[in-house]
This record gives structure tokens, sequence and C-alpha cells, in this order.
């Protein structure tokens, strides 16, 4: 069996995992805010960044690992341009997804350490909000590029 095709399977399959998760919080979970409250919202946030930490990071880390490995292994022989481009495609969105990562995680740190204050809550929330929804849009689009990757070796 071909170690570059299983390699992109299982990049794809943690990717396509971490993109879930991730897609979870940005657009089902966190909207609830508004319906919920901040404050009992801001509760629920707190257990799940306590349990989270142990599923979202690990995750995200092996898939950007993964991802730097696919990326190093396209250059190992001759890949056409549809399996090559799509993983360069997911590394670059992985870095870009990273760094919405880095700007939304001190906003987490300040949610689970700060008191129940509705306008402070509500703004780390929303630049929260932001950051993450930034970061959903690459590690979304990173791991499409895998399936079109996978798709066409």
């Amino acid at each position: 069996m071909d170690w570059f095709l299983v390699l992109l399977a299982v990049t794809t399959a943690v990717r396509g995992l971490g993109a879930g998760l991730i897609y979870d919080v940005a657009w089902i979970s966190l909207p609830l805010r508004r319906q919920v409250g901040i404050i009992p919202y801001a509760k629920y946030a707190r257990a799940n960044f306590k349990s989270g930490f142990k599923t979202y990071g690990p995750i995200s880390i092996i898939g950007a690992l993964l991802t730097i490995a696919v990326t190093a292994g396209l250059f190992t022989r001759e890949f056409p341009p549809m399996v090559f481009w799509p993983v360069i495609i997911a590394m670059i969105a992985t870095a870009l997804a990273f760094i919405g990562t880095s700007r939304a995680l001190p906003c987490v740190m300040r949610i689970r350490k700060a008191p129940d204050d509705e306008t402070a809550l509500a703004k780390t929330f929303d630049r929260f909000a932001y950051w993450h929804s930034f970061s959903t849009v690459w590690q979304i689009l990173s791991f499409l590029a895998l399936i079109a990757a996978l798709a066409c070796l």
C-alpha cells in the first residue's frame, strides 16, 4: 500500500474531525449565547472549555502535524497538480487557522477566569466569536482541500 495515500487519508480523517468540532463551537454552540444569556452561556462555556482542551487541542495539533507531514511528502515524488495544489492550499489554510486560534485562545483564557459581568463577557465572547469563526473557515477549507487531493490520488 502506498504510504502517501495512507498518510493523506489519515490526515484527512483527523482534519475532518477537527473541522467538525470547530464548526460546532463556532456556528452551533456559540450563537446560543444570545438565546440563553451571557451568564448562563459563560458557565456552560467554562465547563466545556475545561473538558474541551483535552480534545480540541490534541486534535488540532495532531491535524496540523499530519498536514505538515503530507506537505513534506509531496516533495518525495512527482504528483499531479490536482493533488499537489490542494495539499499546498490545505497547508496555507492550516497556518491561517492557527493564526485565528492564537487570537481566540486569549479570549478563552479571559472567559475562564472572568467574573460574571455581562458587559465584559459579551465583549470577550464577541471577540472570541470573531477569531474562532476566522479559524473555522480556514480549518474547513483545509479539510475540503485534503478531500480534493485524496479524491484525485
